[in-house]
């Protein structure tokens, strides 16, 4: 499949439905036709080619949906970039990607100034003026591209968020993500009928893969600029939205909103959550309203696919991430890639059309990750003897305690739905005694939270070496990623002295 036909495809079957919801817009297949192939246009007219790289510095909006389909179609190659990034980190991103031209909006563009001032010929177009209008909205004639688009040509560079170093370009292809769509859609039976929320930027590969599924299936996508709970429930009652993937984070901030109880959510029938395990609590929650949540496990470097729970085993395999994707295959494996027996502690590898051919010219990256077709993700899990996955922790959160490996992620399994605790996370802290210990960070709605709650979840659950020793009370938010998971790098450096300035609880 090459990705810039599928709106024409769609825009013949039903051109006059809508494709996307935006506020107070409606943009139909036909309408987002017309426009992506004037931007092709347009994009050509400024030398964008076959190849050539586009930057996307932009948050939810149709704009950023008419650039992908348009560079698709020139077999240009798109770049989103991270809506977090500093001056310094964009400035990396568009000389790395070597970016012909960055299409962002007003709110943004002043973040390019470092990177316009690096590369004088950079091409910087605003979606809020004449600057991307111009092109856009001209009506231009269709071209065709410099040459042939074909299945395995480069669609996206995904810059991971550079928390180990500079960040490093997953190139996913027209066929990567096709495969990744088609199996995510037929998973959840989505099709043209359906209504799709989007609660997350798709400047993220999570956000990314549900406006892909939208594309390849014909839905409705209904895009908003930020997740805000109370308009995210409203949406989908006023909406009727049938389609809605997010993170716990999300989830549970929806069901925590005054107005869950009292509006009608009955219309969603595919919600899957991924990023984290999805407490048991919580699962309960969405089940008592008919709603049967399902978990994943995805990642940039396999173009957001991965590993899925069947939705009829969401509360009988609690804890799983589930099963390979259709067409793929996955396995636990030791530090030599050699796989272990089902209960062991190892390395998560995925093999399959959804892998990334590899990182932006990185070699070194590329070889360490990809190794005999699998790619080693980093993270760490088992698998069970009926084949079915479980995520332990990523192996850089993982701490060890007198020579013990901790997984954080366990202990925080174990804490899930404390009484007036909003989130928390577990960090590994140093020890003189230890080396390092487990240590909580939880935000509270104000209700008391003592050691003496924590240790009665944990003690006689958890081995000794595992129970946390401080606990930490935070005014504000956890720090999080654009895919909203932790960012447990800024909490451990936050508190790196805490063995020195707290008193232990245990």
């Amino acid at each position: 499949m090459i990705w810039g036909d599928t709106v024409s495809y769609w825009a013949r079957w039903q051109g006059d439905n809508r494709a996307i919801a935006f506020g107070d817009r409606t943009i139909t297949w036909a309408e987002l036709d017309r426009r992506a192939s004037s931007l092709a246009a347009g994009l050509a007219s400024l030398g964008v080619g076959h190849g050539d790289r586009v930057g996307l510095l932009m948050a939810n909006r149709p704009e950023f949906l008419e650039t992908v389909i348009a560079a698709a179609r020139l077999g240009a190659i798109v770049a989103p970039f991270n809506l977090r990034f500093t001056a310094p980190e964009l400035a990396y991103v568009v000389g790395d990607a070597d970016c012909t031209v960055v299409i962002s909006q007003a709110a943004l563009t002043g973040g390019l100034s470092l990177a316009r001032a690096q590369h004088p010929g950079l091409v910087v177009l605003d979606a809020d003026d004449v600057s991307y209008r111009s092109l856009a909205d001209a009506g231009l004639p269709a071209v065709s591209p410099s040459a042939p688009v074909n299945p395995t040509d480069p669609l996206f560079i995904c810059y991971t968020s550079g928390t180990t170093g500079d960040p490093k370009g997953a190139v996913l292809t027209h066929q990567s993500w096709f495969y990744a769509s088609m199996v995510r859609a037929l998973q959840g039976g989505i099709n043209r009928h359906d209504r799709i929320l989007l609660p997350f930027p798709m400047a993220f590969t999570g956000g990314l893969a549900l406006a892909m599924v939208m594309l390849w299936s014909g839905a409705t996508l209904v895009l908003e600029p930020t997740f805000d709970a109370g308009r995210a429930l409203e949406l989908i009652e006023g909406e009727r939205i049938s389609v809605f993937m997010a993170v716990p984070t999300i989830f549970a901030q929806m069901a925590q909103h005054p107005r869950f109880a009292t509006t009608d959510i009955s219309s969603i029938r595919c919600a899957s959550s991924g990023g984290a395990t999805v407490p048991v609590p919580l699962l309960r929650t969405y089940l008592e309203r008919g709603i049967t949540m399902t978990q994943a496990y995805t990642l940039t470097e396999v173009s957001a696919s991965g590993i899925t729970l069947p939705y009829h085993q969401s509360l009988e395999r609690v804890g799983s991430c589930g099963v390979p994707a259709m067409h793929s295959q996955a396995r636990i494996v030791d530090a030599d890639g050699h796989e272990v027996p089902p209960g062991t502690v190892g390395e998560i590898t995925i093999k399959g059309p959804e892998v990334m051919v590899g990182y932006w010219r990185n070699p070194e990256a590329t070889a360490a990750t990809l190794r005999d077709g699998w790619c080693h993700t980093g993270d760490l899990g088992t698998m069970d003897p009926d084949g079915y996955f479980y995520v332990v922790d990523r192996a850089k959160d993982m701490l060890i305690s007198g020579g013990l490996n901790v997984y954080p992620a366990e202990i925080e399994r174990q804490l899930a739905g404390l009484s007036g605790v909003i989130e928390l996370a577990v960090i590994g802290v140093d020890d003189a005694t230890w080396g390092e210990t487990p240590a909580v960070v939880a935000v509270t709605d104000g209700s008391p939270l003592t050691g003496a709650d924590i240790m009665a979840r944990c003690v006689g659950q958890l081995a000794d070496f595992k129970l946390p020793r401080y606990l930490v009370i935070r005014r504000e938010a956890l720090p999080r990623n654009m895919s909203g998971k932790v960012l447990k790098a800024e909490l451990r450096a936050q508190y790196a002295d805490l063995a020195s300035t707290a008193t232990p609880i245990r």
